[in-house]
């Protein structure tokens, strides 16, 4: 209660403000000549009485400011001092524009990579209770995995066996071709899939339905679910399209929904469609040729993650019991729905987040030193207002007000600058980052930029403030402000240079560690020529009968070579650095048959035309394939170098076998290994068998590979004309040329280097402009000494010296302790480099050189501006 009536009389008394000052003033008024009127009375004159009036009642300012703070609320005191700091502000306004955007590269820089974790690795994804969606991967106990593909077989029992999860659901990529009313045939980026698919993650179409049970059944007509963007393009955004049937790899299907423009599931597909699996149709097939398929579930209500990962487990043991050949060696294993999409980005994430961080710590070092030369100068401003009554707290207050006020200026220029970077760039990042929605701008955002604003204001304003306060009062008013200033935070600064040193110092080796596995990503041996060289994807149905097929492909391959400028055309069913994974068991005619055991596990390419040569592929032994091999008894196949490494190594391979149960196959060559064919060029390239693609069944999904003596991109009209020619049903897709594949793939390690080095250049920048103002603020403050020094038989040299060993001894402690956090720190990195481990000698010590040159120029002018110092014009001074 006692609360509440003060709250009302300071709210009564906040209404009357004028007449609270007036009455306030006629009291003190009136006690004064009380006063004064008792020392007349006692002989005084009138002066004397006067004066001693005054001094027994005490500093009027200091009681109308304790009359005020007794009635006052809170915000008006900010407000006055809010007030006070701009108008500070204005007289220095070069002193308040070097903060304010030096805090807006600090704040800014670590708002944008927020915005990266927070879209990524901290927002709900835009599905019900998404974190109890679990994508299931199937691992291999021992040797590669597919990427977590499960086998369909696997997948049937799954579903049937689960206690865990109300729906469960898959997924495969499908490249269909696409003819509607009235537009040439389009390849298309699908999924075929079921109905549980979105029951799983729980979203309804924004017009029509999804798939029922009916459009799963074998053997009916196709009802595909177009994407918004798709629809939008290929459709007008036309609500009429439902019902509209299409030719679907020459078959007729039917719109049934188009789905809502925030759904990317996956990232960049086009359509969905019924995948019309029958679990009878796969037999006791469960071999690696079946392993093909993503799965998806939802956890039941009430269910954990670790009673799911305890029932997978469980399913595991039984199918291992019952199928040991097939399945003994998997393993189901979940993660929710995030780690599967975000997972690969979290470690680049933390690094860049930690990056950012230190580039804001340097930058408020900084500006901690630049408050801290301006408290030099405001020091006998500091000593009047205590002198005339203003409290320890109120000057605490106002000093932390002002560098606050810096903060959010330069936290609101941070924030324009993440917003137009967001908007510009943010459909430009590779991969995930890249999906439109992705990485946007919202409130989460912005209240992140205001706290780090205020937490940042406060902390780089603390020590300036608490130096002021603990100024000495009687001494201050005594004491010329430049001397004082020259000795006075000497230990803070010092200590601030050398903590932007060290920190500058993590950075820069952060930075070129990247650099220097980006530079071995790229410039190792890729083991094809990726110059002149053009790619595209042609898909026949499924269903083709295998004369079609290679009549088809071989024409195409016809047609593409009589063109003028082309030297070499090659197929392939995956070109590398696509994420495609198709993988058998093998046993070998010089290894033990073990039943049970295949020898050999390796990934399985399809080629056809000259593929070799159209890569520039280098034949390590024997001979390439040949469209003859397509008809040989026994089908040839070749290797690569690495399978030759690992099961040959001192053995000559031509000749071989290789065998898929009673199947041989003859080992007619070896090739060079082929970086990317496991999905990235970063990846350790594993054992791999090439059959011919126009074999037994021939292979419906091509890629051609062409290589030529004028620019790529001349000759994909002509490509495009020569195809249309062949099969006017058919259209080419993924067209691109093979450097700009690369471009992609090294896409994501780019990014990391070039924002790490950015944030490594911007913080040594700031550190070298720290030290040099420190320095120069230093020699300015300290003119007379040196002119005394001088006067006493100190050389210029000497005087040099001083102040170059000064600075480089903060320096020095700074690398030592840099040089222990890189040394921990970059431990994060590891999973990010290629060929560079993490404690690399030569990067530290070319980092401790790139450190050391602009920091010894940046203290080596203004040192040599002290030693130049005339000692005459200095004692004048004095």
């Amino acid at each position: 209660m006692e609360s509440f009536g003060r709250f009302f009389r300071k709210l009564w008394l906040f209404a009357r403000r004028e007449k609270f000052h007036r009455d306030l003033e006629e009291e003190m008024s009136f006690h004064r000549d009380q006063v004064e009127e008792e020392f007349r009375s006692r002989g005084m004159g009138l002066e004397a009485a006067r004066h001693a009036a005054r001094r027994g009642l005490g500093n009027d300012l200091r009681l109308r400011e304790q009359s005020h703070e007794s009635v006052a609320f809170w915000f008006e005191r900010f407000f006055s001092d809010c007030r006070y700091a701009v108008r500070q502000f204005l007289k220095a306004p070069g002193f308040a524009l070097a903060v304010v955007l030096t805090l807006a590269l600090g704040i800014g820089a670590t708002t944008t990579i927020f915005t990266l974790v927070y879209a990524t690795l901290l927002r709900n994804l835009p599905y019900p209770e998404a974190d109890r969606i679990l994508h299931i991967a199937d691992m291999r106990l021992q040797g590669q995995s597919t990427a977590g593909l499960v086998a369909v077989p696997r997948f049937f029992d799954l579903r049937a066996r689960s206690r865990s999860f109300a729906a469960v659901s898959f997924f495969y990529f499908d490249h269909p071709t696409m003819v509607a009313e009235g537009q040439l045939p389009m390849a298309m980026k699908a999924v075929g899939t079921d109905g549980q698919f979105w029951n799983v993650l729980g979203v309804q179409p924004l017009l029509g339905r999804t798939f029922n049970d009916q459009d799963d059944q074998p053997n009916v007509p196709d009802a595909i679910v177009l994407s918004y963007p798709f629809w939008q393009q290929h459709f007008g955004g036309d609500p009429g399209v439902i019902g509209r049937q299409v030719s679907l790899d020459q078959k007729t299907a039917t719109v049934v929904g188009v789905m809502p423009a925030s759904f990317h599931l996956p990232n960049g597909i086009e359509l969905w469609r019924p995948a019309h699996f029958d679990p009878a149709d796969w037999g006791k097939y469960r071999g690696e040729g079946t392993r093909f398929i993503n799965v998806f579930a939802r956890l039941r209500p009430g269910v954990s993650m670790q009673l799911a990962q305890n029932d997978l487990q469980r399913i595991d043991e039984q199918l291992a019991h019952e199928h040991p050949d097939t399945d003994g060696v998997w393993q189901f294993h979940g993660e929710t729905l995030r780690d599967d999409m975000y997972g690969e980005l979290r470690p680049a994430l933390l690094v860049l987040l930690i990056a950012s961080g230190f580039l804001l710590l340097i930058a408020c070092m900084n500006v901690a030193n630049l408050l801290l030369s301006r408290a030099t100068a405001r020091e006998r401003e500091v000593v009047l207002r205590r002198a005339l009554g203003a409290s320890e707290w109120r000057l605490r207050l106002q000093f932390l007000t002002e560098s606050t006020l810096l903060s959010l200026a330069g936290g609101c220029i941070g924030l324009v600058s993440t917003y137009a970077l967001v908007r510009t760039a943010g459909t430009r990042l590779p991969g995930r980052l890249g999906t439109p929605g992705t990485i946007a701008m919202n409130w989460p955002i912005v209240w992140f930029a205001v706290a780090l604003s205020v937490v940042t204001g406060i902390a780089f304003g603390l020590a300036p403030a608490l130096k002021r306060v603990y100024g000495d009062l009687s001494t201050g008013l005594k004491r010329n402000e430049s001397r004082l200033a020259g000795a006075a935070g000497n230990g803070v600064r010092s200590a601030f240079i050398a903590v932007q040193v060290g920190l500058s110092l993590v950075l820069l080796v952060g930075a070129c560690l990247l650099a220097e596995s980006l530079w071995r990503l790229v410039k190792s041996p890729l083991g094809f020529e990726p110059d002149h060289l053009l790619t595209f994807a042609i898909n026949l149905p499924w269903d083709s009968k295998q004369d079609v097929v290679r009549n088809f492909y071989a024409n195409v391959q016809q047609r593409i070579e009589s063109l003028p400028g082309v030297a070499a055309v090659g197929q392939i069913d995956a070109l590398p650095t696509v994420d495609w994974h198709l993988r058998s068991n093998f046993d070998a005619d010089w290894l033990p048959r073990i039943a049970n055991k295949p020898a050999i596990s390796a990934e399985d390419r399809h080629i056809a035309g000259s593929y070799l040569g159209a890569m520039g592929t280098p034949l390590l032994a024997g001979r390439a394939l040949t469209a003859s091999d397509a008809e040989a008894k026994v089908t040839p196949i070749m290797i690569n170098q690495q399978l030759v490494r690992q099961y040959l190594p001192n053995g000559n391979p031509i000749g071989r076998h290789l065998m898929i149960g009673k199947d041989a196959f003859e080992i007619v060559g070896v090739m060079s290994d082929v970086r990317g064919t496991a999905g990235s060029i970063a990846k350790t390239v594993g054992p791999e068998v090439y059959f011919p693609a126009d074999g037994d069944h021939g292979v419906v999904v091509r890629s051609f590979v062409v290589r030529s003596h004028v620019p790529p991109e001349q000759l994909i009209k002509a490509i495009r004309e020569q195809v249309h020619q062949v099969d006017a049903q058919q259209a080419i897709a993924n067209v691109s040329t093979m450097d700009s594949l690369l471009d992609k793939a090294v896409a994501q390690p780019r990014l990391n280097m070039a924002m790490v080095a950015l944030f490594a250049v911007i913080a040594l920048a700031l550190a070298c402009v720290g030290i040099y103002g420190v320095v120069a603020y230093s020699v300015a403050q300290r003119t007379q000494e040196i002119g005394v020094r001088m006067a006493l038989g100190a050389t210029r040299g000497k005087i040099l010296r001083h102040f170059m060993r000064h600075v480089l001894h903060s320096a020095l402690v700074g690398l030592l302790g840099g040089i222990v956090c890189a040394f921990l720190l970059t431990r994060l990195l590891r999973s990010q480099l290629y060929g560079v481990e993490p404690n690399n000698l030569l990067v530290y010590l070319g980092s401790v050189a790139l450190l050391l040159i602009p920091v010894v120029l940046a203290t080596l002018r203004p040192a040599l501006a002290a030693a130049s110092v005339n000692p005459v014009e200095a004692l004048r001074n004095e």
